[in-house]
């Protein structure tokens, strides 16, 4: 029995998401469990389950877009003391949707216990509530015209 790559069905338009970005090469959406405000994923358009089936340019690629959204954040306020970037590589590594992804997670001080806690969750599968769709736009936006702003 084949399974539906939840990704591939975002890039292809066949499920919601809350769009930061997107380019010829990939996506940024914000992660409807997130781990803290701000939380997004950066996927490539193209299905490859691991990091190394993509091809060097696009994983620097990946990168370079994970790193302007990180930008973004810190500018308008979500990764006031940084942020962590995350990529679980492999079903071991508690990858749970074999769909490449990198994971962007604004940090701020003193929230080391509860995002332990929620990173513990996750290694057991316990993703908790849905985060509002309308959360997730709003942010969506303000990082997306943050981004344009800079550009201009």
């Amino acid at each position: 029995m084949s399974r539906t790559c939840l990704f591939c069905e975002i890039v292809a338009g066949r499920l919601p998401a809350s769009v930061v970005l997107q380019d010829e090469a990939c996506l940024c959406l914000m992660d409807i469990h997130p781990v803290g405000r701000g939380h997004a994923l950066v996927i490539p358009r193209r299905h490859a389950a691991r990091l190394h089936d993509l091809p060097a340019g696009e994983r620097e690629h990946l990168f370079g877009v994970a790193e302007r959204i990180l930008a973004a954040e810190q500018r308008v306020g979500l990764a006031r003391d940084g942020a962590n970037l995350l990529l679980n590589d492999g079903s071991a590594a508690n990858q749970h949707i074999p769909h490449m992804h990198i994971h962007l997670i604004p940090r701020s001080r003193g929230d080391g216990l509860r995002v332990m806690g929620r990173f513990a969750a996750r290694m057991l599968n316990m993703f908790g509530l849905r985060q509002r769709r309308d959360v997730l736009d709003a942010l969506a936006r303000q990082l997306a015209a943050d981004m344009a702003d800079r550009k201009g």
